[in-house]
């Protein structure tokens, strides 16, 4: 089988998209199958095409006809051109299945690639509704637009989480005619094989980007509350937040107890995960369902999360963590603070998550995806003999 990721982005991004199309990539290739991924070129001046760890990698500009009216003239100038190479890449590699992973603009080129060569279409949703920092889908007609078209034309729609699903239909404002969740994936060995990162102190730890959805500052006023002498902070990520919570930091005294070591590279994040007593998750936004579960019960942690978009389909309540009411400073203060004094829940916690952690690995999902696939292919095939029955619509 031949696929084409549309990805949202890619390499030389980072975030966490752009790691679940290269994992998927390379999976889906050691498993046979042809891939190549089609992502929009931006900036401008990173290569048409690259092979990216042995990966195909095209990159188009990908625009639409929105915002300014430079980008509108752009869009026009440009359009049936790229629309055109589009087409030619996936002819030239005989694709089977288009896959678009997290609607953008990539979702647009493949709606129209399809009008011209009918393909079998999956859409994968990573939260796009609720987690977009920049608010895309609320500011754009032409962005919604893009979601309702690929959530009625594409012959399976994949969620993250049951949660990113509904919120979908919700907006579509009627179920989707087929679906199927499929989580998140984890390289899960790396966790679990991965050499504790050394820290002077116990400390607690969380990752991301540094932005204010991510809620970094509320882990901090709870930590700080929590008064738990015996542990420090670990937040490991870069983002415009970041002189805000220094400020924060100094302001509640936890100078030299907050630790921010910046971005860091995979094996540095298992490192990291591998040393801490417990993860937590103080996202105030409804994210799809964050890698960042997968990761830490692989690592055998106990997660504290906040009741926001898949987390609690990931870390189970009582059983695998703590999950704590969204915002809610109180709780989560409650919540470090018994972990903080409890090593034995922790470990509890942390086994319990290690076993679960196979439900997000890798050779799982791709299989997941790989009957997606089938079934996709599948529905296409007697949409079409349908389409060619000449009996089909008649009556007696």
């Amino acid at each position: 089988m031949n696929i084409a990721i549309f990805a949202s982005a890619f390499h030389p991004h980072f975030g966490g998209v752009e790691e679940l199309v290269r994992q998927l990539a390379h999976e889906l290739r050691r498993r046979g199958h042809g891939v190549i991924i089609l992502t929009n070129r931006w900036p401008r001046n990173l290569p048409t095409y690259e092979e990216f760890e042995g990966l195909p990698v095209y990159r188009l500009a990908f625009r639409t006809s929105e915002e300014s009216w430079k980008s509108k003239i752009s869009y026009h100038l440009t359009h049936d051109r790229i629309c055109r190479e589009t087409l030619r890449i996936l002819d030239r590699h005989a694709i089977d299945v288009m896959h678009v992973q997290c609607v953008s603009s990539n979702a647009l080129y493949a709606l129209r690639a399809r009008e011209q060569r009918p393909r079998p279409l999956v859409v994968t949703l990573q939260g796009e509704l609720t987690m977009d920092a920049t608010g895309l889908f609320e500011r754009s007609a032409g962005a919604r637009e893009t979601l309702r078209r690929a959530l009625c034309e594409a012959e399976i729609v994949t969620g993250c989480s049951a949660k990113t699903i509904r919120d979908a239909e919700e907006f579509l404002g009627t179920e989707v005619k087929e679906t199927a969740v499929v989580f998140n994936a984890a390289r899960i060995d790396d966790f679990r094989e991965a050499q504790p990162w050394t820290h002077p102190r116990p400390y607690v730890f969380a990752i991301g980007r540094l932005v204010p959805q991510k809620g970094f500052d509320l882990l901090i006023e709870a930590f700080s509350k929590a008064g738990v002498e015996t542990h420090d902070l670990v937040v490991a990520g870069e983002g415009p937040e970041r002189v805000l919570l220094d400020a924060l930091v100094k302001r509640l005294g936890l100078a030299g107890r907050v630790h921010f070591p910046g971005r860091a590279d995979r094996p540095m994040v298992a490192r990291y995960f591998k040393g801490c007593d417990f993860l937590v998750l103080p996202s105030r936004a409804d994210e799809g369902l964050p890698v960042v579960c997968a990761e830490g019960m692989a690592a055998g942690k106990a997660i504290i999360a906040t009741r926001s978009g898949g987390a609690p389909e990931a870390v189970l309540d009582g059983e695998t963590g703590l999950i704590v009411g969204r915002g809610d400073g109180t709780a989560m203060t409650a919540a470090i603070r018994k972990l903080c004094r409890a090593p034995h829940l922790r470990q509890t916690f942390g086994e319990a998550g290690a076993k679960r952690a196979f439900e997000f690995s890798w050779p799982v999902v791709t299989e997941q995806y790989l009957r997606v696939y089938e079934r996709s292919l599948a529905t296409s095939a007697r949409a079409l003999a349908n389409s060619n029955d000449p009996l089909r619509g008649r009556s007696n």
